[in-house]
């Protein structure tokens, strides 16, 4: 027992010099600060959003300070520069349609919302500085921690009484997305050969279904099958170094744990449904959640046959879907987003902005499947399925992007995809 205490001290420690670098001080600082950014983004989405926006904010402007004083080169490749376009189309068109249509409201407030689209230029470049194969592992390894955090602050809310869990998102649907995202790739770490690692990602793959049942996100328990899939693709072509009895045996447990922890929330949110269903049958005006985003739908089908080339821009975005809907409805939906990230999309900037968010929600699959062959192009392909599947199904019954959580972690992500050459094997971060 003593030896196994000692083994995983040792790893920690040795988590810590590839974290943080060699102790003496020696190394590429630019190197150094990538580990640490990219360790940090991947902890942190469950705890505090808002430091991943900060992160990205902070990558952005050293980005430019770099470029602007030759620190580094805009050494993008074709495939890159399609990315970056295509990332970067979607704000353009959502700041056209800003001044297209008037009345004008905070449009500087709007298109600062909007700059985490671009940063795939700006952040990509520091990336490539540092060695292949050093950050991806780094952020699977941070992703399992911080869901392993994320789940541990999420149970004792709900310990606390509180119906939904949120953890540090201030939001139970947007833990939800988080959840089932970062759990996710958290399990890909089960083909590392450091059993530590193995341990980590299973734990954090637990921990992110945890935190999708705790918080009651529905949308995001219909994820869950997708990815599985995704992962019997991946894993099918990679071995991992746990034996498939010991896998079995262990995710069982863990998963009968997190569903008797989760039950509760399964069950609320099941009657939930069921209530919200029975209300509908009855049409008797009453507005729950289900009916609301009915509402909001029809409104917003209904707003974007009116104005479908250019939509009314995002200022204008609740104000359009409310005029067609009936007056004794309107103060009963305060939202600021129709529950659809396509319709809102739609309504924002017509159908040129649901054009432009379709080509960006396919640019993190671009990105990875122009590499060439090889496990860096597997992983990448994975990490951009989990990634796209998140956002679609669960952006595809509430919000997509224009979220100060959900924006920078898109942009990162996709900026990250692309870092690694497909040729780029797939080592363990603490490798002695």
């Amino acid at each position: 027992m003593g030896t196994v205490r000692t083994g995983k001290l040792n790893y920690f420690r040795q988590l810590k010099i590839a974290v943080l670098g060699p102790e003496n001080g020696t190394g590429d600082s630019l190197d150094r600060n990538n580990r640490i950014a990219v360790f940090a983004f991947a902890i942190l989405p469950g705890l505090s959003s808002n430091f991943n926006s900060f992160i990205l904010l902070a990558s952005m402007v050293w980005g430019i300070y770099c470029l602007a004083t030759g620190r580094l080169a805009l050494n993008l490749s074709r495939s890159d520069r399609l990315v970056a376009i295509g990332m970067s189309i979607y704000p353009l068109v959502m700041i056209a349609s800003i001044f297209i249509n008037p009345p004008y409201s905070e449009e500087l407030d709007w298109i600062f919302r909007l700059l985490p689209f671009f940063s795939v230029w700006l952040i990509l470049p520091r990336m490539r500085h540092s060695p292949d194969g050093r950050l991806v592992p780094l952020f699977i390894l941070g992703a399992g921690i911080g869901m392993i955090l994320t789940f541990l602050f999420s149970l004792l809310q709900i310990i606390f009484l509180m119906p939904r869990a949120e953890a540090g998102t201030s939001n139970a649907a947007l833990l939800g997305v988080i959840g089932v995202l970062f759990g996710g790739i958290a399990l890909l770490n089960v083909q590392s050969p450091r059993s530590v690692e193995q341990r980590i990602a299973i734990l954090g793959y637990a921990a992110g279904l945890g935190c999708v049942l705790l918080s009651g996100t529905r949308s995001a328990w219909l994820v869950i099958p997708v990815h599985i899939v995704i992962f019997l693709w991946y894993f099918r072509k990679h071995s991992f170094h746990l034996s498939l009895r010991s896998l079995a045996i262990t995710g069982s447990l863990l998963l009968a744990g997190i569903v008797a922890l989760g039950s509760g929330q399964i069950l609320d949110r099941i009657q939930a449904l069921q209530g919200d269903l029975t209300t509908l049958e009855r049409s008797d005006g009453e507005i729950t959640s289900l009916s609301a985003r009915i509402a909001l739908y029809k409104g917003a089908l209904s707003a974007i046959r009116k104005d479908p080339l250019t939509g009314y821009g995002p200022q204008n975005r609740m104000a359009s879907v409310l005029a067609e809907l009936p007056d004794n409805i309107r103060p009963q939906l305060p939202f600021s987003h129709v529950h659809n990230g396509f319709l809102t999309a739609g309504i924002d900037a017509g159908v040129i902005g649901i054009a432009a968010l379709c080509l960006m929600l396919m640019t993190p699959v671009i990105g990875a499947w122009r590499k060439e062959a090889g496990p860096g192009r597997d992983i990448s392909i994975a990490l951009a399925l989990l990634l796209v599947s998140s956002y679609v199904i669960t952006g595809s019954f509430g919000i997509m992007f224009n979220q100060k959580a959900l924006d920078p972690i898109f942009a990162y992500l996709v900026a990250l995809i692309c870092a690694d050459r497909g040729s780029t094997g797939f080592a363990p971060v603490v490798r002695g």
